[in-house]
Formats: structure tokens, sequence, C-alpha cells
């Protein structure tokens, strides 16, 4: 049976940046990948944080304390969350303050942590190929030419989406024309379907000389990415 790559680009939003201080999730995005491409679904929850939310804080999301009355509490939303994220690989901007985050909600019901080992994050991946550079997400939405036209303010769904984006362009693009992108809509959501074309079958084997040139090329490459992938996919 063929092997399914899946993936899960993660965002939250929080009421401050330091758990020591109290601060809580008040909203998860993910956004599913199947092979490096967006499937529609998604989990996306509002949370309250059973606190207050500083107006520094409030100025970069907008999600009001207000507006958090009626949500669910992590708890109530964590088996789902849990569900969702499986124990597939995690794509995170900056991995390391999200990752705090939900293991600090995790942890509070006894649930188990997240750990770094299923986590990619495209930080330390953009600072790498970009050095010196400006390594923030809507940087690098206006370095590929994606469009921040929805982005009003900072939403841990519409960055997960972005970031999607992102990421694709930062391991190298979608080889668009394997696919034939059809979107098929209902009431509900818009499901995007990928089938791969037909291709010519090459009739001979690739040549000793060009198997080797291939090597040679894979060998220039320092921990490339699909090694990462390669691993997940076989687990």
């Amino acid at each position: 049976m063929e092997n399914k790559l899946r993936e899960i680009v993660l965002d939250t939003e929080t009421t401050g940046l330091d758990i020591e201080s109290g601060h809580r999730i008040i909203e998860i995005g993910c956004v599913e990948l199947i092979n490096r491409v967006p499937t529609g679904k998604v989990f996306h929850r509002y949370i309250n944080p059973e606190r207050g939310i500083p107006y520094h804080s409030f100025k970069i999301h907008g999600i009001s304390e207000e507006f958090l009355e009626d949500k669910p509490l992590f708890s109530d939303i964590a088996l789902e969350f849990l569900d969702f994220i499986s124990s597939d690989i995690l794509i995170i901007h900056n991995a390391e303050f999200d990752i705090k985050f939900l293991n600090m909600e995790l942890g509070k019901l006894g649930a188990g942590l997240i750990s770094s080992d299923r986590v990619l994050d495209t930080l330390p991946l953009t600072r790498k190929k970009f050095a010196g550079s400006p390594a923030s997400l809507s940087a690098l939405c206006k370095r590929f030419d994606i469009s921040l036209e929805d982005r009003e303010l900072h939403g841990a769904l519409i960055d997960a989406q972005l970031l999607a984006k992102v990421y694709v362009e930062l391991t190298g693009g979608l080889q668009t024309f394997l696919f034939d992108n059809q979107c098929e809509q209902d009431n509900n959501s818009t499901a995007i379907q990928h089938k791969v074309r037909n291709l010519a079958r090459r009739e001979h084997s690739p040549s000793n000389e060009e198997v080797n040139e291939h090597r040679k090329l894979l060998d220039k490459i320092n921990n490339p990415l699909w090694k990462k992938f390669i691993e997940w996919a076989n687990k």
C-alpha cells in the first residue's frame, strides 16, 4: 500500500508570552497536509483561558476576554486536538513557543506531552536558508509572494494556513506538473482533490553513469529534509 506522509501545520495564540506568569492558550489552528498538499481538513478552536488578556496582547491578535467568555476550556477540546494531530509531524514556526504552551496545558491534564523529535521548526530552517534576512511569517510570505490580504491581525488558523504555503516553498515547492487540482464545494467546506496525471513511463533503466552522477549530487546535500520525511512515513 502507498505510504502517505501526513503532516500538521500548527499555530497558537496566547494571552501573553510567559507561562511562568500564568499565560494560557486562547486559540489553536491546525492544517492537515498529505504529501505536502493541503487536504482542506483543519482543526480550529478558541479557548477560554480563565484569566484576563493584557491590552498589548489584544492588539496583536484582537481576541478579547468578552469574546472568549462562552468558549470551551482547553480540557474540553484536548482529546479532539490530540486525535487530530495524532502522532504525525508538526510543522511550526518558532516551535519552542507553541510547544511550551501546549505542553503546559497538556501537563495540567496529566496527558502525554509533545516530544521535540516530532516537530519540524521552520524558523531555524528559514534562518539557515536565508541567513541575515527577516525570518518572520510575514517576511516569508512577502518573499514567496503569498498574499497577506486576509491577515489584518495574528490568528492561529490563518497563520497556520499561511505557514503551510510557506513550508511548501521552503522545502522546494509543489511539483505542480504532477497534479491536476479540482475543487469540489459543498455547503460546509471546500475540499481539494489531487490526482496524479498519467505520465509516460520510461522504457529503460538509468545507465550506471547516470546513477553515479545522481549519487554525487545527493552527497553534496547536507542533512536533506526528505530523510526525515521518509523516516516518519515508514514508521
